[in-house]
């Protein structure tokens, strides 16, 4: 039988929850239930929660889901799953924020190494972009470009928008292949070209380009340093 959270007993109800125990005392779907907000006319906020995460099957799975996707789960619609998505990832790069400081490139391992985890086991292609100083210190990262299969999405104008914000000097791109085959495409190397001609122009130095698949990589380092 469906119930609403108005008919639970006050201290069971999420927000009431929350405040006497804490945040850490709700379940996953409690915290989903607070980001929602409201259910449908049948169901309620925690049961479109629950309904979620059994489509989702997990936490991870919902943080790698697509919007519309999301969107289109019964009583949840475009705003909650951009409210969701964006709640997952704020927590996502909590979790992460220490490993972006200053991390030193010496070799192409220490971007895989570092990085992977952001584009790895991802069912979307994601273009990710390191921003570095004179000494390799890697300053800041952002995923710019989201489902870019064909790399048309891929915008070197606002990479290097980026990289002169960021007082960057030298550049690293990555993104992923979801099939698992680093292998690159001729897209592949027409957008690695296209940066470093721009980059060029603008003095700022694309070291390197990196496809992430299952378990493995390909870089184009030496495929840039040719003349």
């Amino acid at each position: 039988m469906s119930y609403l959270i108005k008919d639970l007993p006050k201290e069971e109800k999420p927000r009431e929850k929350a405040k006497k125990r804490g945040i850490e005392a709700l379940s996953n779907s409690e915290l989903l239930a607070i980001l929602l907000r409201c259910g449908t006319k049948d169901k309620s906020a925690l049961e479109v929660a629950q309904d979620i995460l059994r489509e989702m099957e997990s936490l991870k799975g919902l943080k790698n889901s697509k919007l519309n996707s999301l969107a289109k789960i019964k009583g949840v619609g475009e705003v909650k799953a951009i409210t969701i998505l964006s709640a997952l990832e704020l927590g996502y790069r909590l979790k992460n924020e220490d490993k972006k400081s200053f991390i030193k490139i010496r070799k192409t391992d220490d971007v895989y190494d570092n990085f992977k985890y952001l584009l790895e086991n991802s069912l979307q292609e994601k273009f990710l972009v390191l921003f570095l100083n004179n000494q390799n210190l890697v300053i800041n990262y952002q995923i710019m470009f989201v489902g870019v299969s064909n790399q048309s999405l891929v915008e070197p104008k606002f990479i290097f928008q980026e990289a002169i914000l960021n007082g960057a000097t030298r550049i690293i791109v990555m993104h992923n292949h979801p099939s698992g085959n680093p292998e690159p495409s001729r897209e592949d190397y027409f957008i690695t070209d296209r940066i470093k001609e721009i980059g060029i122009l603008l003095d700022i130095h694309l070291m390197d380009h990196l496809i992430i698949g299952n378990d493995s990589y390909f870089t184009f380092f030496d495929y840039l340093r040719k003349e």
